[in-house]
């Protein structure tokens, strides 16, 4: 008896411990000619009234993994009826690199996001320091971890601050251009196009540019990376559509 246990636990850990790349994931996707999608688990939104999906998380990321989706993004956060737990089972089921997207600014978080399993974290440049942003993406980098920096049109100038050596972490960082005003909530496309045009010249190669939110169809998909994205970050559409596998092929082919 106690010996099951104990082989178990090994075996839960080990998997927990298991670090993937989704900067890889997103490379051999671009290899085999397909679109780069990052599926997120996502059962609300914070918009007033917005109900949340009634799906478990486990059985969304399966669809999405079906569906072709190379990463699975995971909401953490109470505010959109996500937790710690659903980061840790879809770890532990899917088998892709999940990220786990939450407010981050603590580097007691940046520990807990790699004992739940977690292969990469969202640090959002508009909450943090370009100093503080470093430090967090290294503290990551050490664990293994790679780092999405969100950056929007007020935050987009700390990817030039001196303080934010990304030739220091860019094996283990990736740049999200969020098209959603985190004041309004108004998603508009345009913000990825004029703001990746300007970005991408200064980071290094190495350094993958994903565009994230409304995006809702191929048309969408299709302007996102004409934009210059190297991978798209879709939550909302992918988690209300009827069939969540074929959402998601979608995207991918």
């Amino acid at each position: 008896m106690v010996e099951e246990i104990l082989k178990r636990k090994r075996e839960t850990i080990e998997k927990l411990k298991d670090q993937k790349s989704i900067k890889e994931a997103i490379l051999e996707t671009k290899k085999a000619e397909k679109r780069a999608i990052i599926a997120e688990v996502k059962r609300r939104g914070l918009k007033e009234g917005e109900e949340a999906v009634e799906i478990e998380a486990v059985e969304a990321a399966n669809q999405m993994k079906k569906g072709g989706a190379c990463a699975i993004s995971v909401l953490t956060d109470e505010a959109f009826s996500g937790s710690l737990e659903d980061l840790k089972t879809v770890k532990l089921s899917v088998g892709l690199p999940v990220l786990r997207k939450d407010f981050i600014f603590d580097d007691f978080q940046v520990y807990e996001s790699y004992a739940y399993g977690a292969n990469a974290i969202l640090l959002i440049a508009r909450f943090l320091s370009a100093e503080r942003l470093n430090e967090l993406a290294k503290e990551a980098s050490s664990l293994g971890m790679e780092a999405l920096i969100e950056i929007d049109g007020e935050s987009k100038s700390k990817i030039f601050d001196a303080d934010l050596d990304l030739t220091g972490i860019s094996s283990s960082a990736l740049i999200g251009i969020n098209n959603r005003d985190l004041d309004t909530f108004e998603v508009n496309l345009e913000t990825f196009e004029q703001i990746a045009p300007e970005v991408k010249p200064e980071l290094p190669a190495d350094v993958f540019l994903v565009a994230m939110s409304g995006i809702n169809n191929k048309e969408d998909a299709r302007r996102m990376f004409e934009a210059g994205a190297d991978a798209l970050l879709v939550g909302t559409s992918i988690m209300n559509a009827e069939d969540i596998k074929r959402k998601v092929e979608d995207f991918v082919h």
